[in-house]
């Protein structure tokens, strides 16, 4: 979606995610559009990437916007072409992220006790979450409900002192006559007036929750008689708390209930069953999660499979991403990864290794035009796979080899990739003109001796890929550990991409891999990889070039 408004002069546009082709020419027309426009203002919301013609318009205007990205991958990607922007992690509501839970507060009265013990044994551990308990219970009756409660509970449990200091995984109860509210991760305590007839009062401790945690507070309203309770609910909608209330019908005592059903302020009414898995639904089991567990999730929600991928590697950006978006805590940030697609979407892109260059390793495209590409010319046609082609440099530079050996106008070059914003930036086909001379030493050093500009459109700080190029490469997303093959290929290009997995995968990889290449086809791949076959795969040359021919079983 695209929202625009224009006021005293200024033009903003706020473009948030899943643009379609109406969308982007709409946001085509409005960028030219500068009648009586001194400055435009440019928020996405979302997006991790837009088309090449967008781009162009952007930098036209670059000096009149204030340009501002959600996302990592488009702030990189708009710097890189002197489009100055400010990155911004603060997702705008209309984003509807769910907000994380960080605190849970429970109240109850009559009939509430054996409740909240069933509630406490189930919940899930999570040592991000603190829990506050306000239960009515007489001020000269010894409770035991601490006692009980660490009997069946990792959390911590206390009864609540005056100042102490919240802790995660803790569970925090009010004392027997004495109101609790927190404020500033403290706990305090006092002796004021009863709040409907209650001290400790549900409607206290609620209303100092919401305000100190907001969105990311959960209350559950149990069985009672009164009010004590339903005066929150009020702040707590206000706050945009999250509010369960106990279906009444399963209680004796249902006037504190249905009073608060009167407010209408509550998200969901449920029945003790049905809190229970909310809580097992909503709060993951982390404090001891290991890095398999986390894999395996993803691969549940999301259907992305990294539980192959070499841990060390997959360790490391995790921990890049956390220092991101300020994370210490490990179980903290799995929760939000599995809850928020936006964050998930960072850390695929950090799984994706995009380190490429055009010509990279000049001496393979050497060895390629001098000993391997001159057994392909009385072949009708010509196809050739780049698997993990990253920014399209690769593509790129084959479609330029294969041009100036006479040879692209019957090649077809499939470029694949898992990550879509970087296949996105691929078939855009944008370059800062300021790489263009350390691409052109690289495409000599591989033996080329032609004009390497001549296949851009060069303006200012932006050079294009020509058009003609660009028709002789197929983009499009494919998962090398999930997806099959794709065709039967004369060169297959996997490069720097089976380090990164372990054995088992490696060879599943290299299976649909050797599936898509024909009999007396060419497998190029990175300098530390070999082939996992090497009965059926002969080395061309010496070195630490690692281009293998496919041959016949012996």
């Amino acid at each position: 979606m695209i929202y625009i408004s224009i006021s005293n002069r200024t033009k903003k546009i706020l473009i948030d995610k899943d643009l379609d082709r109406d969308d982007i020419q709409i946001l085509h027309n409005e960028l030219q559009d500068r009648f009586h426009i001194c400055s435009f203002d440019i928020s996405f919301v979302g997006i991790k990437h837009i088309p090449a013609n967008i781009i162009k318009d952007m930098y036209n205007i670059r000096s009149q916007s204030i340009i501002t990205t959600t996302d990592k991958t488009l702030w990189h990607y708009l710097t890189q072409f002197g489009i100055k922007n400010q990155y911004s992690n603060i997702i705008p509501e209309m984003a509807n992220n769910k907000e994380m839970i960080q605190a849970i507060g429970i109240g109850g009265s009559a009939g509430s006790i054996d409740k909240l013990i069933q509630i406490i044994k189930d919940v899930p551990f999570s040592s991000y979450i603190s829990i506050f308990i306000t239960i009515h219970i007489p001020s000269d009756t010894k409770s035991f409900i601490v006692e009980i409660l660490q009997k069946i509970t990792k959390y911590k449990v206390f009864q609540a002192k005056h100042l102490q200091e919240i802790e995660k995984g803790s569970i925090y109860l009010a004392p027997p006559d004495r109101h609790l509210t927190v404020s500033n991760k403290l706990i305090y305590l006092s002796s004021g007036e009863k709040v409907n007839f209650a001290r400790p009062s549900i409607d206290i401790l609620f209303k100092s929750l919401a305000y100190e945690y907001k969105k990311s507070l959960l209350t559950i309203l149990l069985c009672g008689y009164g009010k004590d309770g339903v005066g929150s609910l009020e702040i707590l909608s206000q706050n945009r708390s999250e509010i369960i209330l106990e279906n009444p019908q399963e209680c004796e005592a249902q006037v504190m209930l249905r009073n608060a059903i009167f407010t209408k302020k509550y998200s969901n009414i449920f029945n003790m069953t049905e809190i229970l898995d909310y809580l097992k639904n909503n709060i993951y089991v982390q404090s001891n999660v290991k890095l398999d567990s986390f894999l395996e999730r993803i691969h549940l929600i999301y259907g992305y499979d990294f539980r192959g991928y070499e841990k060390n590697s997959i360790s490391r950006r995790i921990n890049l991403v956390m220092k991101n978006i300020g994370v210490t805590d490990f179980a903290e940030f799995e929760n939000q990864v599995l809850k928020d697609n936006s964050l998930f979407d960072s850390l695929l892109t950090a799984f994706s290794i995009n380190v490429t260059n055009f010509f990279r390793n000049p001496s393979v495209f050497k060895n390629l035009r001098n000993n391997i590409i001159p057994n392909l010319e009385n072949y009708p046609s010509i196809r050739v796979w780049c698997a993990g082609c990253s920014k399209g440099d690769e593509p790129y530079s084959l479609a330029m080899l294969f041009n100036e050996m006479g040879l692209l106008h019957k090649t077809q070059i499939y470029a694949t990739d898992f990550n879509e914003a970087i296949l996105s930036q691929a078939e855009n086909g944008l370059y800062p003109t300021s790489s263009l001379d350390e691409f052109e030493t690289n495409y000599i050093l591989s033996g080329g001796t032609g004009d390497f500009q001549k296949w851009f459109h060069i303006n200012n700080d932006i050079a294009e890929i020509k058009k003609e190029l660009k028709d002789k490469i197929l983009f499009f997303k494919h998962n090398l550990v999930t997806d099959s093959s794709i065709n039967e290929f004369h060169i297959v290009f996997c490069r720097n991409v089976l380090i990164y997995f372990n054995k088992d995968l490696q060879e599943e990889v290299f299976q649909t891999i050797n599936n898509s290449m024909t009999l007396d086809s060419f497998l190029v791949l990175g300098e530390n990889e070999q082939v996992l076959n090497n009965e059926n795969y002969h080395k061309i040359g010496h070195g630490t070039n690692k281009i293998y021919k496919k041959v016949a079983n012996k």
